[in-house]
């Protein structure tokens, strides 16, 4: 299957939504959406099967698209900022406080798909949103989950480690300066005692 989880407009997406409070998952289950409607291509226009044009990310229809329009306010309606900006305009009405509370990727995948774009059924390819939301997850290299932050258990089994360590090595050195064997004391001699020699005369003859 072609990654198409790994362009760079979907790395933008993500970064935006998590950026806004997504989860991870969520906001990759929107990516995944997103690149089946559109490729997250900003500047596409098509026909729809209900006859309708469709514009942008999304595929926004009338009277949608006239929405974006007017809260694009002069800005071109076709950039990638402005849609991002509407789509999250639009989501707090579309799903938004359902797809907080999804917990799998499957989930929120689908609740994006019914609630925000709301295709038909028999051409919704949920199955094909799926596996594109778990490409932008998990095989894309630019899109990473946020790592994990240290447990605190492990915080504090490093700070016990550190003390035992510390603990040990000054046990260490108690060890060694009283276990040093005593020096012998000095034994003190008494000076030697000298005899003394009486000079001898002899008388000559």
């Amino acid at each position: 299957m072609t990654d198409l989880g790994c362009s760079p407009n979907a790395v933008i997406v993500y970064d935006y939504l998590v950026s806004r409070g997504l989860r991870d998952f969520q906001a990759a289950a929107v990516v995944g959406n997103l690149q089946l409607e559109s490729g997250i291509n900003p500047r596409l226009e098509v026909m729809d099967t209900n006859g309708l044009p469709s514009r942008g990310i999304a595929m926004w229809q009338p009277p949608r698209w006239q929405n974006l329009l007017a809260f694009a306010a002069g800005r071109d309606p076709f950039s990638l900022s402005v849609q991002l900006e509407f789509l999250w305009y639009e989501l707090p009405g579309a799903g938004l406080n359902a797809l907080l509370a999804s917990t799998t990727i499957e989930d929120a995948t689908v609740i994006f798909q019914d609630k925000f774009e709301n295709p038909r059924h028999d051409l919704a390819h949920t199955d094909r949103r799926i596996a594109y939301a778990k490409s932008a997850l998990y095989a894309c290299p630019a899109i990473k989950p946020p790592p994990e932050p240290p447990r605190r258990v492990g915080i504090v089994a490093a700070t016990m480690g550190a003390a035992a360590l510390v603990a040990a090595a000054g046990y260490g050195i108690y060890k060694a300066v009283t276990s040093r064997k005593p020096e012998p004391e000095p034994v003190y001699l008494p000076p030697p005692r000298f005899r003394r020699i009486e000079p001898t005369f002899r008388r000559m003859p």
